[in-house]
């Protein structure tokens, strides 16, 4: 499984990047920002995308929103990583452009635990199959 991790946080792609290698059947690639991910998916495929919620410039949701309107990667599931509560305002007025955004699959609150990294990435897998 091809898994493309996009946060501006060179640091948190480098981590992400090594919890999921706990799993040898993830080839995980990390991308600085919505641009470089863009991209990226444009030229390789990938079974699913961790993006970052808050990136300067393009943001994690703008990225959904085209992802979700180009043909080649509608299709692509995407977790967002949010350093903001899930249950703060400007979370939650971002909420209902989510479910309006059909590649969005699943929401992680930084800071995660590897066991909760893995459960999420899972179960977004198994029901995207």
């Amino acid at each position: 499984m091809k898994i493309l991790v996009i946060d501006n946080d060179t640091s948190i792609g480098i981590t992400i990047k090594a919890a999921l290698g706990l799993n040898a059947s993830y080839e995980v690639m990390v991308c600085l920002g919505a641009k470089e991910g863009l991209e990226e998916m444009k030229k390789n495929k990938y079974n699913l995308v961790l993006l970052d919620f808050m990136m300067p410039g393009i943001s994690g949701v703008d990225l959904c929103k085209t992802m979700a309107s180009d043909e080649k990667l509608k299709y692509i599931p995407v977790i967002l990583i949010s350093a903001l509560p899930i249950s703060s305002e400007v979370f939650q007025q971002s909420n209902d452009n989510f479910n309006r955004i059909s590649v969005v699959k699943g929401l992680l609150e930084k800071p995660f635990s590897v066991a909760e990294l893995l459960g999420k990435v899972e179960s977004v897998l198994n029901t995207t199959k």
